[in-house]
């Protein structure tokens, strides 16, 4: 499945009650790229997000994360994603080091593979000898690192991060960029939203805008080019 695309939405359609959110949204994540999700509050970055997982259910149309539906090949699709939700769920009886043996027992990794990678991860965030402390005595930074940890330590070709780097140091966001970048040469592809926009500006190559009612444009070549000029959440089209 190396050939297909990381990330691939077709179509997809979600509304509520107050009316639709994603309407019609066609994209696809390339091998290497990092895309900026974009949009201000209730715009539908979490609905979008929710769909890819697999928590919420799409009214119509598809995703496939390297070519698997995450509603009908849950664990396919799960092997190939690594998501860093705004609010991170750690397991809080389990110890970090638990937590992530616990992760790479699910992912079914090499038991030896698992074990390097997870001190490698460690390392690289400032979390080594934090083995031992429980989840629910992390602090705000400690905990996001773990789920980072969490989210990379299979070597997903699919990367979702919703506002992943609030509450790092700027030591581990650089080390954490670096990975990524690293990631990327590899194949794997990034979808990240930030409050940070100058910073997605810089590092993206392209961004996906959401707004109100339904509406979104991909923003690429020379319009995100004149986005990155005056970043806001807004694409800039009239009413």
């Amino acid at each position: 499945m190396t050939d297909m695309a990381p990330l691939s939405v077709d179509g997809l359609r979600k509304a509520y009650r107050r009316g639709p959110v994603l309407g019609d949204l066609t994209f696809a994540l390339r091998a290497g790229e990092a895309v900026a999700l974009l949009g201000g509050n209730g715009a539908g970055k979490s609905t979008l997000l929710g769909c890819i997982t697999g928590d919420r259910v799409p009214d119509r149309g598809g995703v496939r994360l390297c070519g698997h539906d995450p509603f009908s090949d849950l664990a396919a699709a799960a092997q190939c994603m690594g998501f860093v939700p705004e609010t991170p769920f750690l397991y809080p009886e389990l110890t970090v080091g638990e937590m992530l043996q616990f992760v790479a027992a699910a992912r079914a990794m090499d038991e030896g593979g698992a074990a390097a990678e997870t001190a490698r991860l460690l390392e690289l965030l400032g979390l080594a000898g934090a083995e031992g402390t429980l989840c629910r005595e992390l602090s705000q930074g400690m905990g996001r690192k773990t789920a980072i940890i969490a989210a990379l330590l299979h070597r997903p070709r699919a990367i979702l991060l919703d506002e992943a780097l609030n509450g790092l140091d700027r030591p581990s966001s650089a080390r954490l960029i670096a990975e990524l970048d690293a990631r990327r040469a590899e194949g794997a592809a990034v979808l990240i939203s930030s409050h940070d926009l100058e910073f997605v500006g810089e590092w993206c190559g392209r961004g996906l805008m959401l707004e109100p009612g339904a509406r979104w444009t991909m923003l690429e070549g020379e319009a995100w080019e004149q986005w990155k000029r005056a970043p806001s959440l807004r694409a800039g089209w009239g009413d």
